[in-house]
């Protein structure tokens, strides 16, 4: 695995609030996407943004690492990786209780062409992405934020909300907890389960489908096909303008 850039830029020293990130440092790293079909984007504890640039050809990233010491922040680097035609962009340092049983975390913000293939993996912190390819997510906890995707998009969040809207493509979702929004797909829309927080979904092409909602309840409207509930807990039902076949349960059916 060839590395691309191992950026260290701007290691001014800033002081913050509270203990946990009283040290910063802003990292910046740069790679070309030439020949590249996806990209994977790797942050293990921070906020995230990822912004699909149209007729980009390249990658840019900025984290600011935040740590209990000086040392720990030093520490952490901002890493491009290229691997065939996969690249891999990631901030990397010291696991908890190095430098005296600190932690650290970054918040990452890059900047990817619009039309590559995405595979982002966020461990907590929340995410933000904006007029991207085609998206596959996994999220640990904090919301999750989506706006635009050009193909599927396949998220799963363990806790916290996920909103999801203007998909050119199918949409396959599943949640913890937290509230679930999802509209304008031009696809259809899966959602596999849902724990405690209620679903809204709206201005579908295609099908809807749920698999399990717990205490939380669905909204649906504007669905092109189906609308298909395999079990539900104690929360209600309710759509408008669905154009096909509706298969709702009454309260504790299982699939």
């Amino acid at each position: 695995m060839g590395v691309l850039a191992l950026a260290t830029v701007q290691l001014s020293p800033m002081r913050a609030g509270a203990q946990e990130d009283a040290y910063a440092v802003k990292r910046d790293a740069h790679a070309s996407t030439s020949g590249i079909t996806s990209i994977r984007i790797q942050n293990g504890s921070g906020r995230l943004v990822v912004t699909g640039k149209a007729g980009a050809s390249s990658l840019s990233a900025t984290a600011v690492v935040r740590g209990s010491s000086q040392d720990i922040v030093n520490s952490v680097k901002l890493i491009t990786e290229r691997d065939g035609n996969a690249l891999t962009v990631r901030a990397d340092g010291p696991d908890r209780g190095w430098f005296g049983g600190g932690g650290w975390s970054a918040d990452l913000t890059v900047e990817v062409p619009a039309n590559i293939r995405l595979d982002v993996s966020d461990g907590s912190g929340g995410a933000r992405l904006q007029n991207v390819g085609a998206l596959t997510m996994r999220s640990g906890s904090g919301g999750v934020h989506i706006d635009g995707v050009t193909g599927n998009a396949d998220v799963k969040s363990g806790s916290g909300g996920a909103e999801l809207r203007n998909v050119r493509g199918d949409v396959v979702l599943s949640t913890g907890s937290g509230g679930i929004t999802v509209s304008g797909v031009t696809g259809s829309v899966d959602v596999r389960s849902a724990g405690s927080g209620g679903v809204n979904v709206s201005q579908v092409t295609g099908s809807l489908h749920l698999g399990s909602i717990g205490s939380g309840s669905l909204t649906a409207d504007n669905i092109g096909g189906d609308l298909t509930v395999d079990h539900k807990g104690s929360g209600s039902v309710s759509y408008t303008n669905v154009k096909g076949h509706v298969d709702v349960p009454s309260r504790g059916r299982r699939w």
